[in-house]
């Protein structure tokens, strides 16, 4: 294995342990509150390790009894599809849509190129590779190549419209939205050097039209670069944008607990809880917006 590959099987490993130490650091603040009691009563005092048994115990036992159907339409209806987001506010619903999974699909389509290119030997699959390495390996592989390149339009889009909407209404922002539009920013840049990478990768394979357009963006880029600087050693150049795209991919992801997208990780969760909890109250209580969510996590 070459520098490069050591060097993304490093900042894999340490985003890894940053990310989850992040949701074990969230779960121990809300592990602190006081645990609800009837009045009059004093609520026993438990550790933080005991809290938490207690209440995944509790989950479980709603999850595998009458509340099933309950949990998995909340988690997936408001959680995932953000439905009461979608009736609050449309605008805010298609950014929410196009960064939440277009993040999904580049980090995971991201994560799974970069590690089948590190395995193949010199990046490339030969004969008797794995299927994983064939596909994800290459952009040549026209599945990898479309899903890479859309998914970060998809997060391009999304930004452009809430820098639009910050611009239109921007005196009635709140301060959370503002930090998070800074945020979408920095994840923008981070899709450009992705950009670029698929640009130079293409160059650097002399990869054929008729599969290079399955990464539009990549492809016009490969053009324009081609022209201005027809005597790059792309293959280099690939590797250097590609180091920098995963280091800022996975610094950002790292950091989702910490920051300003932490309801992107704990916002299903969170409204399928209260879901459950309103039930439980007998139906009183606002309906569970992911919206909500965010806007309670970052004061």
């Amino acid at each position: 294995m070459d520098a490069a590959g050591i060097f993304f099987w490093i900042i894999f490993a340490l985003a890894l342990a940053v990310f989850f130490l992040g949701v074990i650091y969230r779960l121990s603040i809300w592990l602190r509150g006081e645990e609800e009691t009837a009045y009059g009563q004093a609520a026993k005092k438990l550790s933080r390790p005991a809290k938490f048994r207690k209440h995944f115990a509790a989950f479980l036992k709603r999850f595998f009894g009458p509340d099933f159907g309950l949990i998995i339409k909340s988690f997936f209806a408001d959680g995932m599809v953000h439905v009461n987001l979608f009736k609050d506010s449309k605008l805010k619903w298609f950014i929410h849509i196009f960064m939440f999974w277009g993040l999904v699909a580049v980090f995971l389509i991201t994560m799974f190129h970069a590690i089948a290119f590190f395995v193949a030997p010199g990046g490339v699959a030969v004969e008797g590779s794995s299927g994983f390495v064939q596909v994800f390996s290459t952009l040549e592989n026209r599945f990898t190549a479309l899903v890479m390149d859309l998914s970060k339009l998809a997060i391009m889009l999304g930004v452009v419209i809430a820098v639009l909407r910050f611009a239109a209404f921007r005196k009635k922002m709140k301060s959370v939205e503002l930090k998070e539009k800074t945020a979408g920013i920095l994840l923008a840049i981070t899709m450009v050097f992705g950009f670029l990478y698929e640009a130079c990768f293409i160059l650097a394979r002399s990869i054929p039209l008729d599969r290079a357009v399955f990464a539009p963006a990549g492809w016009v880029i490969s053009v324009i670069l081609d022209l201005i600087f027809p005597n790059v050693q792309w293959q280099a150049a690939a590797i250097v944008l590609l180091l920098i795209h995963l280091v800022m991919l996975l610094g950002f992801v790292a950091y989702i607990p910490y920051g300003k997208f932490s309801h992107m990780v704990f916002g299903p969760f969170i409204v399928t809880a209260r879901k459950l909890r309103e039930k439980a109250m007998g139906g009183h209580g606002p309906a569970p917006s992911f919206d909500n969510h965010r806007q309670r996590s970052e004061k």
